[in-house]
């Protein structure tokens, strides 16, 4: 069995509004193995984005992280995301761990071309290496007699910009007019990157796209320039918050193959954030029911398709419209998690709760190898 890349233990947060203290997930527990695609299904507002959100540790405000440890596995060392200070996370954010956010346009600035926007990412991760690049080109320039002085002061000026990468150096350096058409090359550099990211994802004519602004993509189109800032470092993690929610059925299919296939090329691991059932049979090796915040059902893909356990995964399956069969809808509506029913948060709209249900929250206990349930029924598991 492969180790774990990310293992989240008892995550509790908290929204503080005006109405009250919203519980959006009390203690889940989750983990994800190293090159494997772990879908998170559930209804909307079960807690799905709230959990992609804490792995990157970015809870919009007024949430709170309030209990709990997200342990990934960096370089051969665990940390817990949780206690890092905001610096190391910048580094990690982007470079090992990067999301596709559920909607594409809020993900875009406005008012950037998808080069500006681009090019940031480029910049903040990558800034050595491609400029590293640029030196090596310079340095072949020089040794074939090429440039003269020009050549050797901008040689200079990069080796400079090389050795002070991550201070105020290159702000001071770019404010001067004369050194401002030096940083030329470089530009060219990430554009000639960015032109092969795009090429990647399958953008068609990239050079004509770079020069667009957000409101002036496709759906598609926009979704997988989002995917192209994701992936821009090859992430060792990548977070896919429902990426094919905006976009139509034939456009839906060839984000899911891009995904899968770049997934596979640069061995990542992928968290599949969704409530379409259909896709996560399509490209999920194990799958995490959610339901008002927590955890109910965990197993591989198949056998949740074949052996649901827990009653809601029971429902959520039944829910799903099928030829020649009855359509079954789960009763009930969805708990106000400002004040959550005591117990097991599905008990009021579950067919097979017990007296103990409305007390006593059920612990995950697996039943079978590798498929764990958190439910009542099967305590003596």
């Amino acid at each position: 069995m492969k180790e774990n890349l990310i293992d989240i233990e008892n995550l509790k947060v908290r929204f503080y509004t005006y109405e009250g203290v919203v519980k959006a997930l009390e203690g889940v527990n989750l983990s994800l193995r190293k090159g494997e695609t772990l879908g998170v299904a559930g209804e909307t507002g079960c807690g799905k984005s709230v959990t992609g959100l804490s792995v990157l540790v970015l809870v919009p405000p007024p949430g709170k992280i309030e209990g709990g440890r997200i342990t990934f596995k960096n370089a051969n060392k665990t940390i817990d995301l949780l206690k890092q200070k905001e610096s190391f996370l910048c580094d990690i954010r982007g470079k090992e761990i990067s999301m596709i956010f559920q909607e594409p346009r809020a993900a875009l600035n406005p008012v950037y071309t998808v080069e500006t926007q681009l090019s940031e990412v480029f910049l903040h991760h990558r800034r050595k290496e491609l400029i590293q690049r640029v030196l090596d080109g310079l340095e072949k320039d020089v040794k074939n007699g090429k440039g003269g002085l020009f050549y050797g002061i901008e040689r200079s000026l990069y080796r400079r910009m090389l050795e002070n990468s991550d201070s105020l150096y290159l702000r001071f350096v770019s404010k001067i007019p004369v050194v401002r058409r030096y940083r030329l090359r470089l530009k060219k550099e990430i554009r000639k990157e960015i032109i092969r990211t795009l090429r990647e994802i399958e953008i068609a004519d990239p050079e004509r796209v770079l020069n667009m602004y957000p409101h002036e993509l496709s759906g598609g189109m926009a979704q997988r320039v989002v995917i192209a800032m994701a992936l821009t470092c090859n992430p060792t993690l990548l977070i896919a918050d429902e990426p094919t929610t905006s976009v139509d059925v034939t456009i839906q299919a060839q984000i899911l193959s891009l995904i899968r296939r770049l997934k596979e090329k640069f061995g990542s691991s992928v968290i599949y954030i969704t409530h379409d059932m259909g896709v996560i049979a399509e490209t999920c090796d194990r799958v995490a029911i959610m339901y008002a915040g927590s955890i109910c059902e965990v197993a591989d893909v198949m056998e949740i398709f074949k052996n649901p356990l827990h009653p809601y995964t029971k429902g959520l399956l039944e829910s799903i419209p099928t030829p020649g069969k009855e359509f079954k809808s789960i009763k009930g509506t969805v708990p106000n998690l400002i004040n959550p029913p005591k117990g097991c948060r599905f008990h009021p709209r579950c067919s097979k709760a017990m007296e103990i249900c409305a007390k006593v929250t059920p612990k995950m206990v697996e039943v079978e190898e590798g498929h764990f349930v958190a439910c009542h029924l099967y305590r003596g598991a």
